[in-house]
């Protein structure tokens, strides 16, 4: 999972698989219909406790187009990520942005699951004192002397034809991915900010769709938190005046020394309904309703970080 610090809000304030028509009267505002695309989804897969989600909806996003391997190696993606931190010294994290396999797949380009499996065992953890090529050894189980002379070599690099990435603003807006979903882009990598044990695994036979409410408050006047839903009841454009900073939106719980509850991670989306985007994550298939869930269109507007579109990739000669 990757983690990356929430952006501060300060704020304050006195399964369907085809398309239907929708019956809400407050979900027509948004769309008319439903687009979801499952049916076109690689098997659901699982990054255990690697910091690997971004390759893991990248790779998603590559495999639903048409001229594309449908078992991409998330381990090569991922480790391409890290050998770039450490041979131009930007510094090894943990995890990655999406906007990083804009460079990264025309650089290196891309591996099966066959060629480059991802690993039984996974990387181990670091310290921020640690030296970078130490980081780099522990971050990516393929290390980068191995990634550079065994697998770097054979890898097919693409040429991204046509793409679009969406920051922090404009991958917030609702329609326009509803828009992209209708037009045929049928899997879109967002990264958001959570609080992990809203996202908590089971097992459903339904959507239960991940909401606002858990981990955060909106903070009142006399210093009390009110519950998301509660607020949005009297004040319709809440995301507006959360986003603009007009009122202050927090987290409500405190990390302690061994355990922070807060972080990023990235899924993709891969379709949406009256309620909000359906997701398929990276968790297993255990997870949820068989590794997908729905996520609300309000969490979505307050959360979503950033976004990457690939409509059209191709192989370099």
């Amino acid at each position: 999972m990757k983690l990356f610090p929430f952006y501060t809000l300060i704020l304050s304030i006195s399964c369907v698989w085809s398309q239907t028509t929708l019956q809400n009267p407050e979900t027509l505002r948004r769309t008319q219909k439903s687009t979801i695309h499952i049916g076109s989804q690689t098997p659901v897969k699982n990054q255990g406790n690697g910091n690997t989600c971004s390759a893991f909806g990248v790779a998603a996003a590559l495999e639903v187009l048409p001229n594309m391997p449908k078992d991409i190696s998330e381990n090569f993606l991922y480790s391409a990520q890290k050998y770039e931190q450490l041979e131009t010294n930007i510094g090894v994290t943990k995890g990655n942005f999406l906007k990083s396999y804009i460079k990264s797949l025309p650089k290196y380009g891309i591996l099966t699951e066959a060629e480059l499996p991802y690993p039984e065992i996974l990387a181990e953890t670091w310290n921020e004192n640690d030296p970078e090529i130490l980081k780099a050894l522990k971050e990516s189980t393929t290390g980068p002397v191995s990634f550079l002379y065994k697998y770097k070599s054979i890898a097919k690099l693409l040429s991204l034809d046509s793409f679009e990435y969406l920051g922090q603003v404009d991958s917030k807006n609702v329609k326009h991915l509803q828009y992209l979903l209708d037009s045929g882009v049928k899997a879109i990598p967002v990264s958001y900010e959570l609080y992990i044990p809203a996202w908590k695994s089971f097992k459903s036979q339904k959507y239960t769709t991940i909401t606002p409410n858990e981990g955060y408050g909106i903070l009142m006047q006399d210093g009390s938190y009110k519950k998301y839903s509660d607020i949005k009841k009297l004040y319709p454009d809440i995301n507006t005046r959360i986003n603009n900073r007009s009122v202050t939106f927090s987290r409500t719980v405190v990390p302690t020394a061994n355990y922070n509850p807060y972080g990023g991670h990235v899924v993709t989306i891969v379709g949406y309904d009256s309620e909000g985007f359906i997701i398929k994550n990276s968790w297993g298939a255990d997870w949820r309703y068989y590794g997908y869930e729905r996520i609300s269109y309000d969490y979505h507007e307050i959360f979503a970080y950033e976004a990457l579109i690939l409509r059209r990739v191709s192989y370099k000669k």
